[in-house]
């Protein structure tokens, strides 16, 4: 793993959304670091939040770093493209994510 944030690498292709946990075990493990967790992940605040309650968001978040969106446009963006490509499970996913957000008024 290298100094880079977990969002950096896994733009890059060095990290997937199942290496997360690696990134939150050095964060555990680092003894001079003054950065908060979201931080260090490389995550606003919102997301980070979002990713605590929402697991499945994390590619969502990744995604939204890779197209300079906040999660929320990101998430609106991927739920119109799904819409009009009609690939139900993940549009599910989107549109439960969507829902959440907007029933715990972040959307």
């Amino acid at each position: 793993m290298s100094n880079a944030t977990f969002v950096d690498d896994a733009l890059v292709g060095v990290a997937g959304v199942d290496d997360i946990d690696s990134y939150v075990d050095a964060w555990h493990d680092a003894d001079d670091t003054d950065l908060e967790l979201h931080e260090w992940l490389g995550m606003t605040w919102d997301e980070y939040r979002l990713w605590v309650e929402k697991p499945t968001a994390l590619r969502y978040i990744v995604s939204a770093h890779r197209h300079g969106r906040t999660i929320s446009d990101e998430l609106v963006k991927f739920a119109d493209g799904l819409r009009l490509a009609a690939r139900a499970a993940s549009a599910n996913e989107v549109e439960g994510v969507l829902t959440w957000l907007q029933k715990t008024g972040r959307l």
